[in-house]
């Protein structure tokens, strides 16, 4: 066991990455309670889905401009540089933001004009973050490293909202947002002592266009990374947004939750997702691909469940579960898609897949939101469910007569 142990945390035997690890550990708990704080103002205010989609929306549109630049940026310069001014941004922007919460009347243009801003930079550091995770350790402990990365998200994820509910009981939404500042520069000053290792690319094209293209092409040309995209980007599509819109005022209305329950309750999603995140490390499967076999189906079976539930206690722990599977699947998905690609086109490939987690999830959240306030959040979760299952089975299909026609 010991040895087991060993080999999955193997990638905090480099200084640089366990320096890097702890610091990101902090500011991704701050990020999440900036994101709970921020929905509890909306939702406290509104009690609407639709109004936390429009946010979602604000803060996808630049993202989904921006991105795939992004990628290409980080193909072509020094991605710790780009990630120390990016994360100077993003402390900047959340230092403003806890200034106008304390002296003045937050107002929901301010988060709207907030939102924006972080959409942009978000679409720099997302790709930057995902490419320099890889080059913290060897090759041989990329798998470690990316599970390890996201066990780290998850705990946050987690943190994050039992930490907002302690700041917003305390003293207000400002100083979540003072927080959220403080541990963004926290990480840029760490990145000052990392060293990256070295890499070996191709030099780009200067057309950042056709460098787009070209990412876009090696995706669509590989059976592998297209499906895999593919069920990445519809998981993203249709259950993604339910996370981060639908059940937050679906289940505070229905079980009357104040701000410190609030914030608890929506810390066990990403325990269930954590829980996820250390089996995939542990276990560190031969083929990452295999767990959607387990993941996609416990996702499913749980959203058709969930609107049936009149106990909080019971609705938690069905959350819990989804998040698990929903872990999984992301997992499974990502990992294999890293393992996949071609050096030269890492980037852009992070870039395509943080676009789906940055813009397009978000973006989802605005037709799910507004949906839900229509015809009611049971139905628009039934529908979810639905779509994302049927839609992965079709894909599954596909993907199976695609490699068998690759094997003839």
């Amino acid at each position: 066991m010991k040895e087991l142990l060993n080999a999955r945390l193997a990638p905090f035997r480099n200084r640089n990455f366990r320096s890097f690890f702890l610091a990101q550990s902090l500011s991704m708990v701050g990020s999440w309670s900036h994101d709970l704080a921020r929905a509890w103002i909306i939702v406290s205010a509104t009690g609407s889905s639709g109004a936390l989609g429009n946010l979602n929306m604000v803060i996808a549109v630049p993202c989904l401009f921006l991105i795939l630049q992004g990628g290409v940026l980080v193909d072509r310069t020094d991605v710790r540089k780009l990630i120390q001014r990016t994360k100077s941004l993003l402390a900047v922007s959340s230092l403003i933001l806890a200034v106008l919460a304390e002296f003045s009347h937050l107002q929901m243009w301010h988060l709207l004009l907030f939102g924006l801003i972080e959409g942009a930079i978000v679409a720099f550091d997302s790709p930057a973050f995902q490419a320099l995770t890889v080059r913290l350790v060897p090759r041989s402990e990329f798998q470690q490293a990316i599970a390890l990365n996201s066990t780290n998200f998850h705990t946050s994820r987690m943190l994050g909202p039992i930490v907002a509910a302690w700041l917003l009981a305390w003293h207000g939404p400002s100083l979540v947002f003072l927080f959220d500042g403080l541990t963004y520069l926290g990480v840029a000053l760490v990145l000052m002592n990392v060293r990256l290792n070295d890499v070996q690319r191709p030099t780009l094209a200067l057309n950042s266009k056709n460098s787009v293209r070209a990412g876009l092409k090696y995706i669509a040309r590989h059976s592998s990374l297209r499906y895999q995209m593919a069920q990445l980007m519809l998981t993203i599509c249709c259950v993604y947004p339910l996370m981060i819109s639908v059940f937050r005022v679906y289940v505070q209305r229905k079980f009357a939750l104040d701000a410190h329950e609030f914030g608890t309750v929506f810390s066990f999603p990403a325990m269930g997702s954590m829980a996820g995140a250390l089996s995939f490390a542990v276990i560190k499967p031969r083929e990452p691909g295999r767990a959607l076999l387990f993941g996609v189906p416990l996702v499913f079976c749980t959203l058709l469940l969930l609107p049936w539930l009149a106990d909080l206690r019971a609705t938690v722990l069905l959350m819990s579960l989804t998040g698990f599977g929903l872990y999984l699947t992301f997992a499974s998905l990502t990992v294999a898609m890293q393992l996949d690609v071609a050096e030269e086109y890492r980037g852009r490939l992070s870039s395509v897949i943080g676009m789906g987690f940055s813009s397009i999830g978000p973006l989802m959240s605005f037709p799910w939101g507004h949906l839900a306030d229509r015809t009611g959040p049971p139905t628009t979760i039934f529908l979810s469910a639905g779509l994302f299952g049927g839609g992965s089975l079709v894909l599954a299909v596909l993907n199976r007569r695609a490699y068998g026609a690759e094997q003839c």
